[in-house]
């Protein structure tokens, strides 16, 4: 049965198929994605916008312009 993960999870480990070890796997929405040996590591759509959302409320530096 899969896992699920909590939403701040951006990597986990767990077994390819394809590679037959075990390998980092991206985790889309709390759940396993793909294998990051295949695919060039990006992030989903979800964890795009939350990071720009963070990036939004840093505010600069003693307040500066």
């Amino acid at each position: 049965m899969p896992e699920h993960y909590t939403r701040n999870t951006i990597e986990c480990t767990a077994w390819c198929t394809k590679c037959q070890k075990m390998t980092q796997h991206r985790v889309d929405g709390g759940r396993r994605g793909p294998c990051l040996e295949h695919e060039a590591p990006k992030f989903s759509k979800a964890q795009e916008a939350r990071q720009r959302k963070a990036a939004d409320r840093q505010g600069k530096l003693f307040g500066e312009s």
